[in-house]
């Protein structure tokens, strides 16, 4: 395998043949400033869920591992994304060969894990509806991502250094797999990843058959009859309030549709993936749906952190505190020292 950084370009049209009729640079699909833009919120947003996930104790504590792993695994990619801005702008990989393979391990094995975290999460939603609020447990969930992540990282990583060749594709901008040169590679990869999505879609067309199920209606209240005394009839001094079971649904309504979304999303790019093997090339519906289903890196922290109200209360906490910190670092900052001299001016008054 020569990985040779002038070759990069060159060799991406042997190397696969959704690159056989690439266009020139100028022509490229290729959008600097939607990378640019994807990385960065996937990275801002993504450190912001590892920060305030920490501190919301109320939320299950499986649920907030899964949520932190899918954190990782896109702020991970935020960052290898951010690195395909500049080739994108020339047209040709210019880093070294080891930044190449390098990438192209975050970017696969981060999506893969993404993918894992978001079934487990979504399995973790399931199992709680039907053994009445206990889902998976904290030491499997550890169990469970632990083993993913040595386990994904490590077949990518070995698959790269040993049999798959990596290149730099101009239309997706981005560094990826000679998917031809090793079949079972490319077969084991989309059937973990479409595993994964499968899963999910189950868990969440369960849980929203669920919760679309109107509430059994309560019980007939108990009559009462209250014989009045003379000051009159009893009051009731603390009415009971009844829960709004309405808001509650509605809101889990938008979380499950968000993540059916995002389960979709992938699956156009797939598609037009398979479609360029077939030897129909969409050059600029490859780019745009590549990059799309990226955006699900900043797709996650609205739907599992920013819908979440333990999620809300969080930042606001932290807003506030850090507001009250630069406040007092104005204060003391513009407070008035006193001198020997004015102290001598005030004892003598």
């Amino acid at each position: 395998m020569n990985f040779l950084n002038e070759s990069f370009a060159i060799n991406a049209s042997a190397a696969a043949p959704v690159s056989s009729e690439s266009p020139p640079a100028a022509a490229s699909p290729a959008q600097p400033g939607v990378i640019a833009t994807v990385a960065a919120l996937a990275i801002a947003g993504n450190l912001l869920i590892l920060v305030a996930t920490r501190r919301r104790e109320t939320f299950p504590s499986s649920s907030r591992l899964f949520i932190a792993s899918i954190a990782c695994s896109d702020l991970l990619l935020g960052l290898a994304l951010a690195a395909m801005v500049k080739p994108a702008e020339s047209g040709e990989w210019v880093y070294s060969e080891t930044a190449a393979r390098a990438t192209a391990v975050i970017t696969h094995a981060s999506s893969t894990m993404t993918f894992a975290a978001l079934a487990g999460l979504n399995l973790d939603r399931y199992m709680a509806l039907k053994n009445n609020g206990e889902g998976i447990s904290h030491k499997k969930t550890c169990g469970f991502l632990l083993t993913a992540w040595v386990g994904v990282y490590t077949w990518f990583i070995i698959c790269t250094v040993y049999w798959v060749p990596v290149y730099y594709d101009p239309i997706m901008s981005v560094t990826t797999y000679d998917l031809f040169a090793c079949i079972w590679f490319t077969a084991a990869s989309f059937v973990i990843s479409c595993s994964a999505l499968a899963v999910t879609m189950y868990c969440v067309v369960r849980i929203l058959k669920a919760v679309c199920t109107p509430p059994e209606p309560p019980p007939a209240p108990a009559v009462i009859i209250n014989m009045p005394g003379p000051g009159g009839p009893p009051q009731n001094a603390n009415p009971a309030v009844a829960p709004n079971h309405h808001d509650d649904r509605s809101y889990a309504k938008v979380v499950l549709i968000l993540t059916l979304i995002q389960t979709v999303m992938p699956l156009p790019w797939m598609g037009i993936l398979i479609a360029g093997w077939l030897g129909h090339h969409l050059p600029t519906a490859l780019f745009w749906s590549l990059w799309v289903a990226w955006f699900n890196t900043f797709l996650d922290v609205v739907v599992y952190s920013v819908c979440q109200k333990s999620f809300r209360k969080v930042v606001s906490e932290m807003a506030r505190s850090v507001a009250f910190g630069l406040y007092i670092v104005c204060c003391s900052r513009n407070s008035v020292e006193v001198g020997p001299q004015q102290n001598v001016a005030t004892t003598s008054v």
